[in-house]
């Protein structure tokens, strides 16, 4: 056990290097360089030397990756090039909101998409399966985005909901009224994805021995369904789970900005626009890493739950 979690750190921490490598070339590949890509193709020589020379542009690049690396191991991003705020200071103050917008969207997900993939496997071939996976279809058609203006505009509006901003997490009531509608559309996506998933692997072990065996004993239905059925086939959602979220944190850059919320997402949109890149490669690092731990998480979860990958 204790050789797992050594081998999946080890991975983690070669993903993180590899992904903050990529990142920090691939900015300063930015055609005329990054200086350019802030001032413009109009800027002068001068202006562009300068700024380079401000930036740190003009030394060896394998210095400039050695302070980058240096400066990332102590949890330094760098600083704004649009306000000269410390970047590391700036995502910290808006992580929680898209941390706290994606979990609300992956509970609306998950507790939507198992409980009708029950349903429809529990009514297999008749008018609710048949309903459950139209809707499901339905939901899969539609981007997040588009679901988000759809719920403003014949949600939001007509009940006078608010649709911009967020509450003071202490404030429970108003917190919960700007992250519904948010949520719900990132929610009916996954919700789609995870009763389809859900019904197939309901209906594979719905008719296993063991579960004819347990009727014909004459166990409840329901005892059957949550000890027979769901128990066993719910180990598959564990990575399914681990899969929407990230995806989810990835839906939250064009929610926060349909929905004008601040967040990770609604942050690096504004900072790709303004050509802050110290901001952009920050914001990347960040997502890259909570979709690292996300993913390191769910494989040691994973590796607890299933007792087949104790001897892998």
């Amino acid at each position: 056990m204790a050789r797992y979690f050594l081998k999946l750190f080890g991975r983690l921490l070669l993903t993180l290097a590899v992904v903050s490598t990529a990142v920090f070339f691939l900015i300063r590949l930015t055609p005329g360089g990054p200086a350019v890509a802030i001032l413009g193709q109009d800027a002068s020589p001068d202006a562009v030397a300068r700024l380079n020379e401000k930036l740190g542009l003009t030394d060896p690049v394998f210095l400039q990756y050695w302070k980058f690396l240096t400066q990332l191991a102590q949890g330094d991003l760098g600083n704004s090039l649009t306000n000269g705020l410390p970047v590391s200071e700036t995502i910290l103050s808006v992580l929680p909101h898209t941390l706290e917008l994606a979990v609300a969207g992956l509970l609306i997900g998950k507790l939507g998409g198992i409980t009708l993939g029950i349903v429809e496997a529990v009514w297999k071939d008749r008018s609710p399966d048949v309903i459950g996976r139209i809707l499901s279809l339905i939901g899969l058609s539609f981007p997040s985005f588009f679901v988000a203006v759809l719920l403003i505009l014949f949600i939001a509006l007509p009940l006078g909901l608010p649709t911009n901003g967020v509450a003071s997490f202490a404030d429970l009531g108003a917190n919960l009224q700007r992250i519904l509608l948010p949520a719900l559309a990132m929610g009916i996506v996954s919700t789609a994805y995870t009763s389809r998933i859900t019904r197939s692997l309901m209906v594979e072990v719905i008719g296993e021995n063991h579960v004819r065996t347990a009727r014909a004993k004459g166990v409840r239905e329901g005892r059957v369904l949550v000890r027979h059925v769901l128990q066993p086939g719910s180990l598959p959602l564990v990575p399914i789970a681990g899969i929407s979220f990230i995806t989810l944190v990835g839906d939250a850059v064009l929610i926060e900005t349909v929905f004008a919320r601040p967040g990770l997402g609604s942050l690096m949109v504004n900072a790709m626009q303004a050509r802050d890149y110290a901001t952009v490669q920050g914001c990347i690092i960040v997502i890259t890493t909570v979709i690292v731990l996300v993913n390191a998480a769910v494989d040691a979860l994973y590796h607890v739950l299933d007792p087949r990958t104790k001897t892998v």
